[in-house]
């Protein structure tokens, strides 16, 4: 992505609510997947710069290769579990990125695709805050039959009292939930 917004190393450059929540959350979750649309390194990106000007966890939920299964197969994974995988070097680059911001990262595994994954994985972190894009650059075709954009997506599956703050094509940021 060589036109990467550069996020503010300062929580008073933020918009005010965003800052707020930035300051305010212990857990973030963010989708990430193997680098097929740039809305979604954006707001991976974005929410490494938030977890560290706020201290947060960041918890960066695998996408790459969701199926559909009988039992959802869900797991929270450390660097080294990932490493030890073997095939998530997109996983890795990102986990390193945040370390070198100095913020505490894992990755979680879902294996179900959807909302459903979404909701699940926050709600078995604490996530107090969701970071997505608001619109995806290149939808797959359930996104573009939702007729929905991703922002209202997680806005609808976000569990009660987590936040979601939505990034844009320019690299701004937004709150669209706060309970």
């Amino acid at each position: 992505m060589a036109d990467d917004p550069v996020y503010s190393h300062d929580l008073d450059d933020l918009d005010p609510a965003v800052a707020d929540l930035a300051r305010a959350s212990d857990v973030i979750l963010a989708a990430i997947d193997e680098g097929a649309d740039d809305a979604i390194a954006r707001s991976w990106r974005a929410a490494i710069a938030l977890a560290a000007l706020g201290k947060a966890r960041l918890v960066l939920l695998d996408r790459a290769d969701t199926t559909y299964a009988d039992t959802p197969r869900v797991f929270e994974l450390t660097r080294e579990e990932v490493a030890s995988a073997g095939d998530r070097q997109y996983l890795l680059d990102a986990i390193d990125e945040a370390t070198a911001a100095n913020v505490s990262t894992t990755a979680f595994q879902h294996s179900l695709p959807g909302n459903e994954a979404l909701t699940d994985a926050a709600e078995q972190v604490n996530a107090d805050l969701l970071v997505v894009p608001h619109h995806l650059d290149a939808p797959g075709l359930l996104n573009r039959l939702k007729g929905t954009d991703i922002a209202e997506q997680a806005e609808a599956a976000a569990p009660r009292g987590t936040s979601v703050v939505a990034v844009d094509s320019d690299g701004s940021l937004s709150v669209l939930t706060h309970d």
